[in-house]
């Protein structure tokens, strides 16, 4: 029971937060600072129901910042 809620709310995540990046989320907006790379503070403040499991997975080098290439095969 516990991991079929946790993959439903990991589902739900990823869909929403592919809905929020679908809706013009743009990694030069999400860019707080502009260094070229989205950290896990800066993408929850422009997608809030992102969460760090789906940052995480999309972090392909484990470097706890999103390039632009980990940021757009985010969105679904």
């Amino acid at each position: 029971m516990t991991k079929r809620l946790t993959a439903t709310l990991v589902f739900g995540t990823l869909i929403a937060s592919g809905a929020a990046l679908a809706q013009g989320v743009t990694f030069e907006a999400v860019d707080g600072n502009q260094d070229g790379f989205v950290t896990f503070s800066e993408l929850s403040a422009a997608v809030p129901s992102a969460t760090e499991e789906v940052f995480n997975g999309a972090d392909a080098n484990q470097d706890l910042m999103l390039s632009p290439d980990e940021f757009s095969a985010m969105s679904l």
